[in-house]
């Protein structure tokens, strides 16, 4: 099997409020030729891309913005194997952003790696507000999660979606990296994920979500 070396990704400045022309993304990951997998100093976060979208309805001041563990819960365990475990640093630096206070009430991230191959799947599972994202928004949210995961690559995005376990999955590729945005409408649920490397993580991460309906 091919490995990878996963690069530091970042997430200096946090979360990333767009501008009227929607979401913005900064950077991406990246993936290197065969080394002997990542080493200890390495850090794996996030593209530095979600942010409220600019037709998310006000603040409704009903509860401040928290991370909650339990929203981790829908995720599966483990991805063959690999325990996917709460990753609190990002989640944190999601919890700072107060734009993200419009369309969540709730928010934490999740990571998944396999040291030996380089595959991973990072998510970040919210609690929207009722109402606060509608489709164009939720359109302009993955849009702008896709365009900052594959910044990097310089490969245009092919979008599609899927069937994937009975839900609707929105599915975006560049070269070795994968995007998927799956929108648990009973539970006011959004979870968007990316994933690298040959394992298709991220495929088995909205295949195994632990949901009912």
């Amino acid at each position: 099997m091919r490995r990878r070396r996963i690069a530091g990704l970042g997430l200096a400045g946090g979360l990333i409020l767009a501008g009227c022309g929607g979401l913005q993304p900064t950077e991406a990951p990246s993936s290197t030729g065969p080394t002997s997998g990542p080493s200890a100093t390495e850090t794996i976060a996030p593209p530095e891309t979600i942010a409220p979208p600019p037709s998310a309805t006000p603040d409704d001041g009903t509860s401040p913005l928290a991370i909650d563990p339990e929203l981790l819960a829908v995720l599966p365990s483990d991805i063959g194997g690999v325990p996917v475990t709460e990753s609190l640093d990002e989640a944190t630096i999601a919890l700072g952003n107060e734009a993200l206070q419009r369309v969540a009430s709730a928010v934490d991230a999740a990571v998944a790696v396999d040291l030996g191959s380089g595959d991973l799947v990072y998510a970040l599972v919210v609690r929207l507000r009722p109402g606060a994202l509608g489709e164009a928004a939720f359109r302009d949210w993955r849009d702008s999660y896709d365009e900052g995961a594959c910044t990097a690559t310089g490969l245009a995005i092919g979008h599609g979606q899927a069937e994937i376990d009975e839900r609707t999955v929105f599915v975006g590729s560049c070269g070795d990296i994968r995007t998927y945005h799956v929108r648990l409408e009973a539970q006011d649920i959004l979870i968007s994920s990316w994933s690298l490397g040959d394992g298709g993580f991220g495929e088995e991460l909205v295949s195994n979500l632990r949901v009912e309906g």
